[in-house]
């Protein structure tokens, strides 16, 4: 049910079109009505309401001659009665079960950052959602990480840790499951899941990330709606991955990026939908999963503004990286900008510093280089001033943290890679550099040209607003959720 934004004058009011919906029963006593089935445009003024048993809808009064429609959707109706002027149109917001393989919250990854948006997105458009995920007490204290996602989202925490990995392994061997699916697929999960759809109805289930796909089983066994979210195509990072390893485990990560791949194109084909994060993710699993997956982009979703850091750090200019020592390609990128390009940007601005967060005890001792432990606040690593580069080449997925440097206000230098991923121009929202010379000469324009740096932030704030606005990420998924809700 598109809504149009082209309102007459005279008043809040709202031009809606109706197409033609097939809505699937999903449990006893949920049919689909059509008193007229053709299209139709209908004008309305809005207001809200809602009760506290179920999620609030939106009510409209409607001027139209055409034929009243009355259509069951989810937890509740969209009706149209009446004649001339008396017409009621009320949209019920949907129950949404959230399945993850890790809590968003702390936001210490782009993956949780990219589901703690999407949570807040949902709920602030008046969906209720419903989170299970699993906590590993030993790492994280389950009662700070509920008392954070309340008001959020209702919440089922099981106590689960991943498999280990001898014993993944084994058993990936004997099923050939690939192991990072093995390791994520919880018994307690699946049975918090076949529980809380048990007790709760739910519209749509969104299953977060592949490997969480195995844990929505139940609902989709209960008729469920389920749509996953792929935040990576999981074989093309394991393909990658593969680069950095010795001989034995380059052939092992192969083996498993094919497995991956298969069982990534069986989950498309088996989803009501599949989200991507990117139009180069979208088009990677078409391809994988064939014409008879429905397969759609929709951005991560993150605010257009928010504060940078006050806590300065040394060097005109700072050059901030974050880094992981877990995600090697991530590793691999940090020290090959350290040991090739940085040299160059250093010779030819010796005022340089560049700081690398979440490497804290280095034993490389390059001139102007400084390493910091991963940040307690994000803005820690993003301080008023600082130019953020983000030279890595995996090819999948979207760096987080190039959304957040537009978000507070700071210039980016990237790699050709990150700007794919993030559909950006060079000279518009980053400056794309590919090599050693091409980043000191990026940056060499961006201390010596001020109004380029003020650009470059009016172009990430304005990509922010056009691309990933919270409330249009949301729209694009309400969508999604929809066209997943009316699939025969």
């Amino acid at each position: 049910m598109p809504l149009e934004e082209n309102a007459p004058s005279g008043g809040d009011r709202q031009a809606i079109e109706f197409s033609t919906l097939s809505m699937r029963p999903r449990r006893p006593g949920f049919e689909n009505r059509f008193l007229d089935r053709r299209p139709r445009r209908l004008t309305a003024s809005a207001n809200s309401d809602g009760d506290r048993d179920r999620p609030p809808s939106r009510s409209r009064t409607l001027t139209s001659d055409f034929n009243p429609v009355t259509l069951l959707i989810g937890s509740g109706t969209v009706t149209v009665t009446g004649t001339g002027s008396g017409w009621e149109y009320n949209t019920p917001r949907m129950r949404i079960l959230l399945v993850a393989t890790k809590t968003p919250w702390p936001p210490i990854d782009g993956g949780r950052l990219v589901l703690l948006n999407t949570i807040d997105g949902l709920r602030d458009a008046g969906h209720r959602v419903t989170l299970i995920a699993p906590v590993d007490g030993r790492f994280l204290d389950v009662e700070l990480v509920r008392q954070n996602l309340e008001g959020r989202c209702e919440v089922h925490l099981p106590p689960a840790a991943t498999r280990g990995a001898i014993r993944s392994l084994v058993q990936a061997e004997v099923s050939r499951t690939p192991v990072t699916i093995i390791r994520h697929s919880l018994e307690r999960v699946h049975r918090t899941v076949e529980r809380v759809i048990a007790d709760e109805q739910f519209d749509v289930v969104h299953a977060e990330q592949q490997q969480a796909f195995a844990g929505s089983q139940p609902a989709r066994r209960a008729g469920i709606p389920v749509v996953l979210r792929a935040q990576n195509v999981e074989s093309a990072l394991w393909t990658f991955a593969s680069r950095y390893r010795s001989a034995f485990l380059k052939a092992f990560f192969r083996r498993e990026a094919a497995k991956l791949a298969a069982w990534e194109s069986e989950c498309c084909r088996q989803a009501d939908a599949t989200i991507a994060l990117t139009r180069f993710d979208a088009c990677a699993l078409r391809k994988l999963a064939g014409p008879k997956a429905r397969v759609e982009n929709v951005e991560a979703p993150f605010v257009g503004q928010l504060e940078a850091g006050r806590t300065s750090l040394e060097g005109d200019p700072a050059v901030v990286i974050l880094a992981s020592r877990k995600w090697l390609p991530n590793r691999d990128a940090v020290w090959r900008f350290v040991g090739e390009a940085w040299p160059r940007v250093h010779q030819v601005l010796p005022s340089a510093r560049l700081h690398v967060f979440g490497i804290s005890k280095s034993v490389d001792r390059s001139p102007g280089v400084s390493w910091h432990p991963a940040p307690e606040k994000s803005t820690d690593a993003f301080p008023s001033g600082a130019v953020v580069a983000i030279p890595s080449r995996h090819p999948t997925g979207v760096p987080m943290k190039c959304l957040e440097a537009w978000a507070r206000g700071l210039p980016v230098v990237g790699s050709p890679e990150a700007a794919e991923q993030l559909e950006a121009e060079d000279g518009r929202e980053m400056l794309v550099a590919s090599g050693s010379e091409h980043f000191a000469r990026a940056m060499v324009m961006l201390h010596e040209n001020p109004g380029l740096k003020d650009r470059l932030i009016d172009g990430g704030r304005e990509a922010l607003k056009q691309r990933h606005d919270p409330a249009k990420v949301v729209a694009k998924l309400e969508n999604v959720y929809h066209q997943a809700m009316s699939k025969p």
